[in-house]
């Protein structure tokens, strides 16, 4: 019961912090076999209530020991399905209690049932895929030894991408590999179990890297982010794709990600020369305040009577917005003052946005409830005020980001009347930039045998 209490929690969570969690590949998770998920770690305890959520199985999670130090939330965590793993960076004496961990694995599975495993072991919030640990492979071939093969035990990895991983309301896609069969291995792991176990698990790396958008080296994320910002929209047309389905999405910024790598390794001065252009630019936005969008030639102009449309929108539902506001505001901006001031790594500040917010939430709503109820006496205007919380404060959120894109594209045409040269020869540079890449582009799919687009 409290298992499946907290997992609603959880869930509901999950579900108000990201405007959209999506899953491809869901039908490569078989009902009736048993199945080691072994994901990619970015974020913490989102990570594991996504996949829980996406993977529709009941699990059972592997976590670091630490997590357990507590009494309290030792006992909390091991019933929400929790197992503990000991790691050597936490404290090397407790390496053996990872024989219990082990044994713990062997029998999930020879029930027919799931677990999910982080093989990094560890989470930085960066796109960096960590050393892929051998647990998952040794578990997995561990518990068909154990059963004479007869399990169908399936490793399915899994790639957790985020658009942003610490922002609210941002959007989340997990990428389900194909299942790698065990028992395949099972000839070379009665041969030799060392090199089954790292063939598995290199395995497992490879996958991993297929389904994740991660970065061979941070120097890259820069360069990575701006492409995204500036170049993948135009790429997307150029190659007949569309950045709304998820699935070409991920395709477009993995062939970015490739790219830049092949040319850190192959041509490192074109590197320093699109650093350079790139700096230049992005110093004159950022002075100015305004979006690459508004200087892309393929964005959609504003008309007066869009402009018509979006400040009578502004201005008729400021009383909605208001009133939202004045609901919604603390526990909105709660949960950013607690990680900014509280929160140390990038890889917790989602998740403990997540769990502040949803704190503040369920203390400060009851609070006004019972407020409105004493005020109005009335169990009918105490409902329906109960009932507008949620809705107007999502109502905020939505308002507050039209406000900003309005805002933006009055500063955008106060600076180009103001300061015409200035944005002209932004303009020119941005033209700069992406001719410049589009040159890369041409060489680099050359270089690697990419057929090139039939319009380019």
């Amino acid at each position: 019961m409290l298992y499946y209490l907290v997992k609603f929690m959880a869930i509901t969570a999950i579900k108000t912090f990201f405007n959209k969690i999506s899953a491809e590949n869901v039908e490569n998770i078989s009902k009736d076999t048993p199945i080691v998920f072994a994901a990619n770690h970015p974020n913490t305890m989102m990570d594991p209530i996504i996949i829980g959520y996406t993977c529709r199985k009941k699990l059972y999670f592997f976590a670091k020991s630490t997590l357990f130090n507590n009494p309290i939330s030792g006992w909390f965590l091991k019933r929400m399905q929790l197992v503990p793993v000991y790691r050597k960076q936490d404290n090397p004496t407790l390496m053996h209690k990872n024989e219990s961990t082990f044994t713990k694995g062997f029998e999930i599975l020879s029930k027919g049932n799931a677990f999910l495993i982080f093989p990094e072991g560890i989470s930085t919030g960066d796109r960096i895929l960590s050393e892929i640990k051998t647990g998952a492979a040794r578990i997995g071939l561990g518990a068909e030894c154990e059963n004479n093969w007869n399990l169908g035990v399936k490793i399915i990895p899994v790639g957790l991408n985020y658009s942003r991983a610490i922002k609210f309301r941002s959007d989340v896609s997990v990428r389900f590999g194909k299942p790698i069969l065990l028992s395949e291995y099972r000839r070379l792991y009665e041969e030799d179990e060392t090199e089954a176990v790292y063939q598995v698990t290199n395995q497992i790396e490879t996958a991993l890297s297929k389904l994740t958008i991660n970065l061979q080296d941070l120097e890259m994320q820069e360069i990575v982010e701006a492409l995204e910002t500036i170049y993948k929209q135009e790429l997307a047309v150029d190659l007949g794709m569309e950045i709304k389905d998820k699935a070409e999405d991920f395709s477009i910024t993995k062939g970015l990600i490739n790219a830049v790598e092949w040319y850190f390794e192959n041509d490192p001065d074109r590197v320093e020369k699109f650093k350079e252009m790139l700096s230049k630019y992005l110093r004159i936005l950022k002075r100015l305040h305004i979006k690459d969008e508004f200087l892309d030639p393929t964005t959609e102009s504003i008309n007066l009577w869009e402009r018509f449309k979006a400040l009578s929108y502004l201005i008729v539902l400021f009383p909605l917005y208001l009133y939202g506001l004045i609901n919604n505001v603390i526990p909105y901006k709660f949960p950013r003052w607690y990680t900014k001031h509280f929160v140390k790594y990038k890889s917790e500040i989602a998740p403990w946005k997540m769990v502040s917010g949803t704190a503040i939430f369920l203390v400060y709503y009851p609070i006004e409830i019972i407020i409105v109820a004493m005020l109005t006496g009335s169990f009918l205007w105490t409902l329906l005020y109960a009932l507008s919380l949620v809705p107007s404060g999502n109502f905020v959120l939505k308002y507050l980001q039209r406000v900003r894109d309005y805002r933006q594209h009055l500063r955008f045409l106060s600076i180009f009347y103001r300061k015409r040269p200035l944005i002209y020869e932004l303009i020119k540079q941005r033209q700069e930039i992406i001719d410049f890449l589009n040159n890369c582009k041409t060489e680099y799919m050359e270089a690697v045998n990419i057929p090139l687009p039939k319009h380019s």
